[in-house]
């Protein structure tokens, strides 16, 4: 049988559960270019599919804002490990990501197949 303090302590646990929006992040890995003013992920996937970077709305931090300014001096082609939620938008990639994080961004490496493929 369960004590009353440890089935309050329970259904309190269980209502801040409920009562947190569920997050869908995911990570997604690339390399990153700046195209029309857009930081662009190029997924390290056989279709190669392509993200529009944005940084998440309501938060203090901007690491898509950073990455662009750092992507200035940055050797291509730039590796980086993409946190986000995907999200549909009007442009013509079609695909975003409303970025959390980034990690390992490392200049001059990539991920892509063609690239590993010796030239000629």
């Amino acid at each position: 049988m369960v004590s009353k303090p440890a089935l309050a302590a329970l259904c309190a646990l269980a209502a801040t559960a409920a009562a947190a929006p569920a997050v869908a992040q995911d990570l997604f890995i690339g390399t990153v270019e700046v195209r029309q003013d857009q930081v662009v992920l190029t997924r390290c996937d056989v279709a190669q599919n392509r993200y529009v970077l944005r940084d998440r709305q309501g938060e203090a931090d901007k690491p898509v804002a950073r990455l662009r300014e750092r992507l200035k001096t940055l050797k291509a082609p730039v590796y980086a490990e993409v946190i986000g939620d995907y999200v549909e938008i009007q442009d013509e990639e079609g695909a975003g990501l409303d970025v959390i994080g980034l990690d390992n961004v490392t200049p001059a490496k990539s991920c892509h197949l063609l690239d590993a493929l010796p030239a000629g």
